[in-house]
This record gives C-alpha cells, structure tokens and sequence, in this order.
C-alpha cells in the first residue's frame, strides 16, 4: 500500500512540526512524527506532551484500510533536502517503511525502521473550539513578544487572554519590567486562561480563519490545517490592571510614523553611556523632540531629532529609558505615549483616540544625572565682598525629630521581581550546596579506591611470601 504526499505541503508540515517536536528529545519516540491515513485524509502530528500540533493533508485517491506509523522527523527532513519532484511516496511495512522521491528524474527509495506504535503516549482531548476575530493570531504574536524568556517563570512566560470585562477581551503579556495589552474582539472562552508563550504560537506562518477553545487544562487552535493543543499555565496570573496609570493627558507625545522608523534603525547604534549601557534619553523642549545618547559624562550628545512628532506639555521634559525595550514598543505600533515625571511609568497607546491598547514601560532611574540634565544651565552670579564679622559662641539647639516619612508600598511587578530574585537566590544557594556534596562524594571514593588498591597489594606480598620455602 503506497501513499503520494505532495512534497510542498508534506515540507510546510514538517516547518510546524519541527516547533513541536525536540529531536534530542529523551525519549526517542517523541523525535518521530505519527502519520495517520484514513479515507482521503493523511493526518501528521508530532508532540512533546505539554504541546501536540496536527497537520491535515487531503490526498486524490482514499486509503484502502487505515494506515498508523511513526517515522523520524530527521529522516523525513533527510528527503525533504535532496528531493526534486511533485510527491513525496511512503509505503509502509512491517517494520520499516520505504521513502520514496524523485532526484534528478529518478526515483531514490530509502528504508527507515519505525518504532512500534503501541509506544505512543495518550495525548489531551483538543478542546471543542468556535471562531475568533480575523486579528487574533496577530495580536496573540505581538503581545508575546513581551512576555518573558525566562523557563523558570512559566506564569510570565505566557500570554493570559483576559475575559473577565464584558465590554471587550483582551490579551496580556508582562516580563514585570513592562507590561502590553492589546483587545482581541469577544473570545469563546467560558473563562480567562494562560496560554504558553511556544515557537509553534509565535510561528508568524499561521494564517487564516482561526478557532480557539479552551477546557480540562488544555488550549486548542485550529488554523486552516493545523490543529494545535498545549497543557494552559496554572496559577493566578498578576492583577494587571492595578499596574496601569492612570494620567490625565498633560505631558503626552504623539510620534509620527516617520519618526518611529527612524528610531527603530537608529537607537541601536547610539553610543553607550558608562553606568548605563542600555540608557538612552527621550527629551522634550516646546517643539523640539529628540533621543540621545553619550560616550561618557564629557562628550557632546548623539541625538536623533524627531522633526514630525507633536509634544504637548508644560516645560521641558526628559525621561531615561531602555533602548531596547523602547524600540521593541515601536515596532509592536505604539505611537501616542503619557508621561507624569521622570521617575514614574510611561503610558502607551496605538494612537491617541485609542483606549483600549496599553503598554506601560518603566523609565531607567539609575541614569546618570550628568545625561538626563538639560543642556541649558542658569549663569552663575558673581561673589559680592562681604565684611568679615565675629562669630558668635554657638548655641546648643535641641534637637528635632524628623518625621518619618510612610514607605512607598510597592507595586505588583515589583513585588514579582523581589520574590524571583529570592527565588534565585535561594536556588543558587542549593546549587552550591550539590556542588559541595558532589566533591565530599568524589574525595570519598578516591579514598576508597586508595584503600582497596592497599588493601590489593598487601595481598599480593603476601602470596608471594606463603609461595617461598624454608
């Protein structure tokens, strides 16, 4: 029994798949893809357990009797590689299966052993799934990538799809540093879930009408033939929503489309500054808009001017921030932004007659103060002679009490940020402590290796001296 693939769609297949699938994985049956044929549907799907990803392909002729096999992701991409022709021919066996591609006008056969298929493991049920708004796979991509990285955060390291306001869902991401939302129109969701930031969601290939669903601790979304499932993040996600300022409009920037461009070619090449190597300056003066950046505290500024950008406010203004971070909210479209002063959070938007989009960026507050200060500085007045007079005997003055000002009560984020650096710590203490146990360990078996090799040598003297004779 043979099966034909077309080679374009059995290659866009395997791309997917490979997001899925961890080649050096430790079980190797999770480095195979499952192929399922029925009627006139050849079903290929890979998995890592948290993740499963299907591919649907539809083929001219129906499957006499159903065929289940699992071939190497490796071995596929093999004959993907050399393969020249319009199909890609598999003939299950008994055992093995037979590849066959056209190279060259000539058809190239390889045998590939399979793994038994009573090795696969139970996968979750996908989740019964409805239409979504056209936008959604993009805004989902463009939110995480403000999530985290970091694998030991997985609450941070995932999208949370927010359904809880009746008006309008949204989507959010935070890496407690910054902090993105963006609407997604009204999702079929019963309630909110944590979807986990993968290669697979952030794979910008996925296109068309989109159905998502969620349920029993698994998210499913169906695009064109892809059917994709992962286990959601469990746990409380931060309460975003008390992390967003709320400003009433008087220092606000409006950056044209021009600008931001610019920015987003220019801030990477700014010089970096001593005690800040990711600082730059955003810097507002009646008209006049800029970014800059110095060498140290003695050179002049590299200043990008922002000619078409509209600054509303009273008084000059300047704020440090993360070049990186900043470029990154520029290239999300993030134009319209509100500032309080220079130490509190910005507050971004897509536009200016938009509300419903946020990103809200921290300002770097260990800037050095020679950079953020203005260039402009009030002349100095000139000494004026005093008559010297005697100095009085100084009198003692009871001393005053300060008033002890309340501590600041700290924010969501950095509440967040504290408990994962303890976290850190705390990990890192463990690690030094493994490490110790392991040498103790490595220095007792070297002496019992010591010993045992004494204890070998006495015996060998001593059957030497029982073989001699008096």
């Amino acid at each position: 029994m043979k099966l034909l693939l077309p080679r374009s769609e059995l290659k866009e297949a395997l791309t997917g798949l490979s997001k899925v699938i961890n080649q050096r994985a430790s079980i190797p049956i999770l480095a195979c893809v499952r192929l399922d044929a029925e009627g006139q549907t050849v079903l290929l799907t890979g998995t890592s357990i948290d993740q499963t990803a299907s591919y649907a392909i539809t083929v001219a002729e129906p499957v006499p009797a159903p065929i289940a096999v699992l071939i190497s992701i490796a071995e596929l991409q093999a004959v993907l590689k050399t393969a020249q022709g319009p199909d890609i021919e598999i003939e299950p066996g008994k055992d093995a299966v037979t590849i066959t591609a056209t190279v060259a006008g000539q058809g190239i056969g390889r045998r590939i052993e399979t793994p038994d298929i009573q090795d696969w493991p139970e996968l979750a049920t996908p989740a019964d799934t409805k239409s979504v708004e056209l936008g959604f796979l993009a805004s989902l991509r463009r939110v995480l990538a403000f999530a985290s990285p970091d694998d030991s955060r997985p609450l941070l390291k995932a999208a949370y799809l927010d359904v809880s306001a009746k008006a309008g869902h949204r989507i959010v991401a935070t890496d407690s540093r910054r902090l993105t939302v963006l609407p997604c129109g009204i999702l079929p969701l019963a309630e909110s879930v944590i979807v986990p930031s993968t290669k697979f969601l952030n794979w910008s290939k996925l296109e068309g009408e989109t159905r998502i669903g969620a349920g029993k601790g698994v998210f499913t979304l169906r695009c064109g033939p892809w059917t994709y499932t992962a286990k959601t993040v469990e746990g409380q996600y931060p309460r975003w929503s008390q992390v967003v300022p709320a400003y009433g409009g008087d220092r606000t920037l409006e950056l044209s489309e021009a600008d931001a461009a610019m920015l987003i070619k220019a801030m990477p090449g700014l010089p970096t500054y001593d005690s800040s190597h990711e600082a730059v300056v955003l810097c507002m003066e009646g008209n006049a808009v800029r970014v800059f950046s110095r060498q140290d505290a003695k050179s002049p500024e590299s200043a990008v001017r922002l000619e078409s950008s509209q600054y509303e406010g009273k008084g000059a203004f300047s704020v440090g921030l993360n070049r990186e971070f900043f470029r990154d909210a520029l290239q999300a479209g993030f134009r319209y932004w509100e500032f309080q002063d220079a130490v509190s959070p910005l507050l971004g938007r897509l536009s200016k007659d938009d509300k419903a989009s946020i990103h809200v960026l921290m300002p770097i507050r260990t800037i050095d103060a020679e950079v953020q200060k203005a260039e402009a500085k009030a002349p100095e007045a000139k000494p004026t002679p005093v008559p010297v007079q005697p100095q009085p005997k100084e009198i003692p003055m009871p001393k005053k009490h300060e008033e002890v000002q309340p501590a600041v009560e700290p924010g969501a984020l950095d509440k967040i940020l504290v408990a994962y650096e303890s976290a850190k710590n705390a990990v890192r203490q463990a690690q030094s402590a493994l490490a110790d146990v392991a040498l103790c360990v490595r220095d007792a078996i070297r002496e019992q290796k010591a010993q045992s090799r004494e204890i070998a040598e006495v015996r060998a003297g001593l059957a030497k001296l029982q073989t001699i004779r008096v």
